[in-house]
């Protein structure tokens, strides 16, 4: 046996347990230094059945369609003489006008498929807005409009009162678990009109497939879902536009970003009056006396397209996702059964939409402190979602009421106000579950 043997082995030991004392005060201290309260994010459990999704979103009138002529088709279910109907709206809707068939000398667009691309939402805004869709609303303060210019800058014609541009400046955020997202908020500019002082408001054209279906919910459906009081107390108030009738008498507002017209035809009418500043008598001249119903008929009567993948079960998921985060209080789940109406084919059937037409607070992010009718500045009326998924069938994709947002994410992402907290419970969520919400979105 060596003779150091025993004395190197005690300076090893005394070692090692100098070595585990240094680990033990630095654990020590590592409890002991305050570093903050501990994180209180908890992973959202999925507690929430999915809702029925009916295949047939718009009833009979559903296609199954899902290419770039998705939005463009007639109710399935009509027969022959609505058919020929349709076809007869189509001509005046698809026509190019020119001022020798009453396109005004300023307008905005020479005809509805220049703004409706194939019945889908309009190009987006961006420089200089050489398509037509996109438009800029113009008031004062009470939504009265611009003794100057009118309801909305006339960016076309011979007598174009000047060109809108629109820049946008780009907004970077973050979800609570780190990853990454960009917004973008629109700058807009006129060249050739003074348009300080004024309210204004960027528009894009939105898509036209269903609102006949719309039209014949019942309007005491509508009234039993508003809350103007919150007297439920859930934070969603939602009230109902006050809008004009066909016959003059008031009506429950149901389209336009605002929900500022009560029926297809006020709303045909106002695009052919506004956008187009047509002369009436050389527009009948070309295609009859009855073009103004028969182009608001058509537009009544196109169908909506079926949702896809209803069984898949990320679909599902993301279904009950939507519901449990609290985006259906709102976009409203639940089907409605529609009114008997002069067309047979948008009469009793079983529809979802995805809305309850109502208008809701949105907060100041996208507010235009424009004011229609009664809805305020930074109210606008539930997007109905049918038809969401298939969005970028006509070429391009965008949201929102000015088209800001470039994907249905960044739309979610801007919800304010009365939605701020089904939006945060929806960032709240993992990037998994996220995704499944926007798969349910992309099947509708």
């Amino acid at each position: 046996m060596y003779p150091n043997s025993s004395r190197t082995a005690g300076r090893r030991l005394r070692s090692l347990f100098a070595v585990a004392g240094l680990i033990w005060l630095v654990g020590l201290a590592w409890l002991l230094i305050d570093r903050g309260p501990a994180s209180t994010l908890a992973t959202p459990v999925l507690a929430t059945a999915a809702p029925d999704l009916l295949l047939r979103s718009g009833g009979g009138t559903t296609t199954v369609h899902a290419g770039e002529r998705a939005f463009s088709l007639s109710a399935r279910s009509m027969g022959l003489p609505d058919r020929i109907r349709f076809a007869d709206g189509d001509v005046p809707f698809e026509h190019p006008f020119s001022s020798e068939d009453g396109l005004g000398a300023t307008h905005n667009a020479d005809g509805c498929l220049g703004c409706h691309v194939n019945n889908g939402r309009s190009p987006g805004p961006d420089g200089f807005v050489a398509d037509a869709g996109p438009v800029l609303l113009l008031g004062l303060a009470d939504g009265s409009p611009s003794p100057e210019f009118g309801q909305q800058l006339q960016d076309r014609g011979s007598d174009a009162d000047g060109l809108l541009a629109v820049e946008w400046l780009e907004e970077p955020g973050s979800y609570p678990d780190g990853s990454a997202f960009s917004l973008r908020r629109p700058v807009v500019s006129v060249d050739g009109a003074d348009v300080t002082g004024l309210a204004t408001s960027l528009r894009a054209a939105p898509p036209v497939f269903g609102g006949g279906l719309l039209e014949a919910i019942s309007a005491d459906d509508l009234r039993a879902m508003a809350d103007p009081d919150d007297s439920d107390g859930d934070g969603v108030s939602g009230r109902l536009q006050e809008a004009i009738g066909d016959d003059g008498s008031p009506a429950a507002g149901r389209f336009g970003w605002k929900a500022q017209h009560a029926s297809i035809l006020a709303t045909t009418r106002h695009a052919f009056d506004v956008d187009l500043h047509l002369d009436h008598g050389l527009a009948a001249e070309r295609f009859g006396d009855d073009f103004l119903d028969d182009t608001a008929f058509y537009t009544r009567t196109v169908a909506v397209p079926a949702i896809r993948d209803r069984d898949d079960p990320d679909v599902r998921a993301g279904a009950a996702w939507f519901v449990q985060v609290g985006c259906a209080a709102c976009h409203r789940t639940e089907p409605y059964t529609t009114t008997v109406v002069d067309v047979q084919a948008l009469s009793d059937e079983v529809i979802t939409p995805f809305t309850d037409l109502l208008l809701h607070d949105l907060g100041p992010d996208l507010a235009d402190d424009l004011p229609q009718g009664v809805a305020t500045g930074s109210e606008w009326r539930t997007a109905p979602l049918w038809g969401i998924g298939l969005t970028g069938v006509v070429g391009h994709e965008h949201y929102l009421h000015d088209g800001r947002a470039r994907s249905v994410e960044e739309a979610i992402l801007w919800h304010g106000g009365e939605a701020e907290s089904a939006r945060d419970a929806f960032m709240g969520l993992t990037a998994p579950d996220r995704s499944l919400v926007l798969r349910f979105l992309s099947a509708l």
